[in-house]
């Protein structure tokens, strides 16, 4: 599902004409994976990196360049292997976790795993409690593709991706029950 579903948000983000798109890093193996991060993580975290390594980083870039979701950017592995010591210690978090989308302000989405368990999302918001926010990473795609969809996220008349927050609200409800 996952691979399924990061294809479709390529499809929103292209059929936008968001620059991230050809920025988007090609992704790694899994031993690339495993090396990087010390261990084996979940089948679904290898699909995401090796989905996507990041962002390239280009001349005159802003934020809203680089994401692909409102305020949120893929993270390269290496970038989220380093950025795990700014949140040490969060009980949600644990021990088994490896962020995969950043925001500019330090808001995250992680993916979170018990060993030999798949791995769950949580949202990281920076002076907030931190929170389980979706069962998968493949869930976590196909909401954010249904906002898209559906406008919860769109392109602002300023050409910036934007978030209309009670349709999100919406979104999120259903599909998550």
């Amino acid at each position: 599902m996952l691979s399924s579903e990061l294809e479709a948000l390529v499809g929103q983000l292209t059929e936008m004409a968001r620059p991230v798109v050809s920025w988007l890093v090609p992704g790694l193996d899994p031993g690339q994976v495993e090396a990087l991060m010390g261990q084996l993580p979940p089948g679904e975290v290898l699909t995401w990196f090796g989905w996507c390594n990041g962002v390239a980083l280009q001349q005159g870039q802003v934020q809203d360049d680089i994401n692909v979701i409102p305020g949120y950017a893929p993270l390269s592995l290496k970038e989220a292997v380093e950025s795990k010591e700014t949140y040490g210690g969060d009980p949600v978090l644990g021990e088994n976790w490896i962020p995969v989308l950043a925001g500019a302000g330090g808001d995250i989405y992680a993916a979170v795993w018990q060993p030999g368990q798949p791995a769950r999302v949580a949202g990281v918001l920076v002076g907030e409690s931190t929170e389980i926010q979706f069962a998968s990473l493949g869930q976590m795609v196909k909401v954010f593709n249904e906002c898209y969809r559906r406008d919860a996220f769109y392109v602002d008349s300023q050409r910036h991706l934007a978030m209309d927050p009670g349709l999100y609200d919406e979104v999120y409800a259903e599909m998550i029950r």
